[in-house]
């Protein structure tokens, strides 16, 4: 009975083998060869990002961190004596400033498998890590690893266009594992970071490993070196950036500046800004302060500030008005300092009036009586018609988010709010880049363009100018570039503030009441040089007063760094960057 027992139970594990081998033994064998092996990844470094002179506006620069490797650390001794692991910190504590327990705490937090370093500091400074490194010998496990992290050389120039870095949201993070991504690698969260992650990122690179029952290193079977990602080339002027970025001080606004020939950005300004290298190195409280400031740093309001425009719709008035022969260019309309409609009463911003006015006069004073006027034989239709026309209420092919904001949807709307909509209030909301739009096709003989900022990607041309006519008559834009010459550079004009003895600038300025009292936007938009532009600009201050002020001595700035020094000197200081 024992030997037929044993029969029994050798006949049975005989089975059990050859199902295991024979059977399934393909399929154990690779789990096994997956036990065994492990991919210890490498991250490549971000392509660079330069503007249009090759001026290095996002790059890369090695830091060092401080890792503990669990299968190196000393193993605990008995219970009642002091760990080993313990000691180590202790020591590696006076080095760096951290608390032990802090120490073990991120020790725990971070450590995977045995072989993988398990980082304890993310950066640590240089004279810190040859110290650390000078010790090694008495800190077993502990090493200084050196990485490579996002650099901004320039700081906070340019951050709403460039974008940040931070780690991937649950829901971006399937389309990007297979690129190498993991939850705690950085990816592009914002601006050309962000869509141009892909490109950017590079391919990651490795090393395979070998590994025993316990999970510990034995050998490394092979490694790939990571590829460094494709370099971004903008039509950006960092200094044209930095120097109206300069002039906005603690001012919150916008800038956008434009070729008014191809649509190329030279600049884009929001302002407050903030460092996008804080999210590089996850500097945890400068981001919580940046996410819980009221002033919103963190939105672009070149291309997502909603805004009313004031009187820098007057110059799209003027141009719908003539082409409709509402007014012509030897018309003239009286201001009273008011306009009556019903029984309501709507001032000029000069109450005393400006008598008789014909178009140049008009856009040179910024006459209130005379837009509304025109706009109120225009009537809501062909007034509406004529802002969408120039870029108004719809999307301006900017290829990343942005806000269209809104003209009038309403059907119908008093002889009053037309009147207000002519000059720029009541139910319009535009952004700073749709009035840089509107401005270039003043500049270029009526053509819209489609603004772009990309040159090439490494060696690709990818960016070419996009322009549509809109129809204007030439006569008509001529008479109305001149009226805006004049406002800039007539003893009587609204913007004599961007006056230039180098440029001659034909500009607008706006004057945008808010829900604040005493505390409009102010607006200037304009183009230089008048008789060939080669720039135009929008420019809002936030609740900063009038027009004529900060933002007309911004586009000056603009137009004067355009004509360069003046011969035989340096001109203004050059914005530092």
């Amino acid at each position: 009975m024992l030997r037929r027992a044993l029969l029994v139970g050798l006949a049975l594990l005989l089975i059990r083998l050859a199902y295991l081998q024979l059977m399934h033994g393909e399929a154990f064998r690779q789990l096994a060869e997956q036990n065994r092996l492990r991919l210890v990844p490498e991250a490549a470094p971000r392509g660079l990002i330069l503007d249009r002179e090759g001026r290095r506006l996002a790059t890369n620069r090695i830091t060092f961190r401080t890792s503990a490797i669990p299968q190196d650390l000393p193993s605990p001794k008995q219970a009642q004596a002091l760990p080993d692991r313990t000691l180590v910190f202790a020591k590696l504590s006076r080095l760096v400033g951290v608390p032990p327990q802090d120490l073990e705490k991120r020790f725990q937090q971070q450590r995977t498998l045995p072989f993988v370093p398990a980082v304890l500091l993310k950066h640590v400074p240089k004279a810190t890590a040859l110290r650390i490194e000078e010790e090694r010998l008495r800190l077993p496990g502990i090493v200084v690893e050196s990485v490579v992290s996002r650099h901004y050389p320039l700081g906070a120039t340019a951050a709403h266009l460039l974008g940040y870095l931070s780690q991937p949201t649950a829901d971006a993070l399937p389309a990007l594992k297979p690129y190498g991504v993991t939850p705690r690698d950085l990816v592009g969260r914002a601006g050309l970071e962000r869509e141009f992650e892909t490109i950017l990122r590079g391919r990651s690179g490795g090393a395979m490993i070998e590994v025993d029952h316990r999970s510990r290193q034995t050998r490394v079977i092979g490694s790939r070196q990571p590829q460094p990602g494709e370099s971004l080339t903008l039509t950006l002027d960092a200094r044209l950036q930095a120097l109206v970025e300069q002039r906005f001080g603690q001012q919150a606004g916008a800038a956008v500046v434009l070729n008014p020939k191809t649509g190329e950005v030279l600049a884009m300004v929001s302002m407050p800004a903030f460092e996008p290298e804080a999210f590089a190195v996850q500097d945890p409280v400068t981001i919580r302060r940046y996410l819980s400031d009221p002033r919103a740093p963190l939105m672009n309001r070149a291309t997502h500030g909603a805004y009313l425009p004031g009187s820098i719709v007057k110059p799209i008035t003027a141009m719908t008005a003539l082409a409709h022969r509402v007014i012509t260019l030897q018309s003239t309309t009286t201001c009273a300092g008011r306009l009556v409609i019903g029984d309501r009463a709507f001032h000029c911003w000069n109450r005393d009036g400006h008598g008789p006015l014909a178009l140049r006069e008009a856009l040179m004073q910024s006459c209130n009586v005379y837009f509304m006027e025109a706009g109120r034989r225009l009537g809501l239709d062909r007034l509406r018609q004529g802002l969408a026309r120039a870029g108004f209420g719809k999307p301006t092919g900017w290829p990343r988010d942005e806000e269209t904001w809104q003209l009038p949807t309403r059907a119908t709307l008093t002889e009053g709010e037309v009147a207000l909509l002519a000059m720029g209030q009541g139910e319009i909301l535009v952004t700073p880049l749709q009035a840089a739009i509107m401005a270039s096709a003043l500049a270029n003989e009526g053509l819209l363009v489609r603004p772009w900022v990309v040159k090439t990607v490494g060696e690709r041309p990818v960016g070419r100018p996009h322009l549509v006519s809109i129809g204007w008559a030439p006569e008509h834009l001529t008479a109305v570039r001149v009226g805006m010459a004049a406002a800039v550079n007539d003893p009587q004009g609204t913007g004599l503030k961007a006056r230039s003895h180098r440029i001659r600038i034909a500009g607008k300025t706006g004057t945008a009441q808010t829900h604040v009292p005493g505390r409009p936007h102010g607006w200037f938009i304009g183009f230089c040089p008048f008789e060939d532009p080669v720039v135009a600009m929008a420019i809002v201050a936030e609740h900063g007063g009038s027009g004529g002020e900060l933002p007309a001595m911004i586009g000056k700035a603009v137009c004067e760094y355009v004509a360069g020094p003046r011969p035989g000197d340096d001109g203004e200081p050059k914005p530092e960057i």
